[in-house]
């Protein structure tokens, strides 16, 4: 299965935010998670797609070109709803119901899943997800979700660049 997964990182150009997001992650996964970076979206909406040229740049997930971050806003937002298989699932299980093994599996991403939820809300009651600053399942790539890598201020021609992780779980 793949899925997409955003990592936040400041970088003078889009080029060397891709390649440091490749090396900070390079240990992550085994031999059954492999990923590969499809390019970056930075603050000022300038995008960065990378050229397929053997096996980098043959990613699933890249921005087009014109993606913008309030587009990837939208998209982890959407992200940040609970899912009706699983919480059917859940249900299910709560109820006494269950009708096959799945269902077990179901019910416990329901509840991993509304912990990230209610996690972000509860730190973060008054607003909505904002990929410039916020995370969404950090640090675990087999999941869609944000990542933020040297969160820092930026310095002189430093920007904030999103970059696209495709993660083969």
């Amino acid at each position: 299965m793949h899925n997409l997964h955003y990592v936040r990182i400041t970088s003078t150009n889009p080029e060397d935010a891709c390649s440091e997001v490749e090396s900070q992650i390079s240990d992550w996964g085994t031999e059954n998670n492999w990923r590969t970076i499809g390019g970056c979206v930075s603050q000022d909406d300038e995008v960065y797609v990378i050229p397929r040229t053997g096996t980098w740049g043959n990613s699933r997930w890249a921005p087009e070109e014109n993606t913008t971050i309030d587009d990837i806003n939208k998209q982890v937002r959407e992200w940040l709803v609970p899912d009706e298989y699983y919480k059917k699932a859940f249900d299910a299980c709560v109820e006494g119901t269950v009708e096959n093994p799945f269902d077990w599996y179901g019910a416990k991403r329901h509840c991993e899943k509304m912990y990230q939820i209610e996690s972000f809300k509860k730190h973060n009651p008054d607003r909505e997800f904002d990929v410039l600053r916020d995370h969404f399942y950090d640090w675990e790539f087999n999941e869609n979700g944000v990542t933020g890598i040297d969160d820092h201020e930026l310095g002189e021609d430093e920007k904030i660049y999103i970059v696209y992780v495709d993660m083969h779980d």
